[in-house]
């Protein structure tokens, strides 16, 4: 019972550098989208140069890929939203310092100690 009182601290993660590395990745997944809809738009264009140009398998090419790109951009979306789902699970409290515990646990072993020799 008294186990995970008299422990010593474990250095565990804060949920503040934990929300910053969440930030960080949805903004790189949302540099990757932008990006990812250029590419989009430059085969799209493409393909409707090689329909005109009567080139039908370049433009099937242009479309695949333009495809290929589409799906690329649907994973990032389901990764962006399951990265905002995380950082709402991050809990808000203020996280309590090792120092706090071990003084805690302190005055818990004096007590004892005193309801024992009493």
């Amino acid at each position: 019972m008294f186990a995970k009182l008299f422990r010593r601290c474990r250095k565990e993660p804060s949920s503040g550098s934990s929300s910053l590395k969440l930030k960080q990745t949805l903004a790189m997944l949302k540099e990757k989208e932008i990006v990812l809809q250029k590419k989009i738009s430059i085969e799209a264009e493409r393909a409707r140069e090689f329909t005109k140009a009567k080139n039908k398998q370049a433009a099937l090419e242009s479309l695949k890929r333009k495809r290929y790109y589409e799906v690329q951009m649907e994973q990032l979306e389901s990764f962006q939203s399951r990265i905002l789902d995380q950082e709402q699970k991050l809990p808000q409290k203020s996280p309590v310092h090792c120092r706090e515990v071990q003084q805690m646990s302190q005055k818990v072993k004096i007590d004892l100690q005193k309801s024992n020799l009493a």
